[in-house]
C-alpha cells in the first residue's frame, strides 16, 4: 500500500502534476497489471512444497509442529518471502493466520539451514527451480 502511494507521488512529481484521481487510477492500474502477469502466489508456492513433500497444502497451513510438516512449511514461508516479495503478516495469513513473528523466524531459519545443510540447500535449490519455471510461464 505505502509503495503504490509512493508511486503516486514520483509519477505527480515526474510529470510536474498534482495527484488527483485520474493521475492515482493511471498509476494503480499499471501496478495491477504487474500483479496479474506474476503466476508465482504464495498459493502456487504451497502447492509446488506440499507435492514435492507428498503432503497436502492443508498440512502446511495446520498448527501441527512435527517436523516432517513444520520444515516444509518453513521452507514454504522463505520461498514465498523470496519470490513473491509478500510482507511477513501477508504471508503468515495465507498460513492459516500465523503471526508475522513467525514468518520471520522460519526466513531466518532457513537461511541459516542453507549454507550449512545440504539436503536442505538440495530440495530449496530444486523447488526454487520448479518455481522459477512457473515464472517463465
Amino acid at each position: 500500500m505505502r509503495g503504490a502511494l509512493t508511486n503516486i507521488i514520483a509519477h505527480a512529481k515526474l510529470l510536474n502534476t498534482e495527484i488527483s484521481l485520474d493521475l492515482a487510477k493511471e498509476v494503480l492500474k499499471k501496478i495491477v497489471k504487474n500483479q496479474d502477469n506474476r503466476l508465482v502466489t504464495i498459493e502456487s508456492i504451497q502447492k509446488e512444497v506440499a507435492n514435492f513433500f507428498g503432503m497436502r497444502v492443508q498440512d502446511l497451513k495446520s498448527e501441527r509442529k512435527q517436523k516432517n510438516i513444520a520444515v516444509p512449511r518453513q521452507i514454504t514461508m522463505y520461498l514465498a518471502r523470496r519470490y513473491t516479495g509478500a510482507s511477513y503478516p501477508e504471508i503468515g495469513e495465507k498460513f492459516g493466520g500465523k503471526d508475522h513473528s513467525t514468518v520471520i523466524h522460519a526466513v531466518k531459519k532457513i537461511e541459516k539451514l542453507l549454507g550449512n545443510d545440504l539436503s536442505m540447500t538440495k530440495n530449496v535449490d530444486s523447488l526454487s527451480r520448479k518455481i522459477e519455471g512457473l515464472m517463465s510461464g
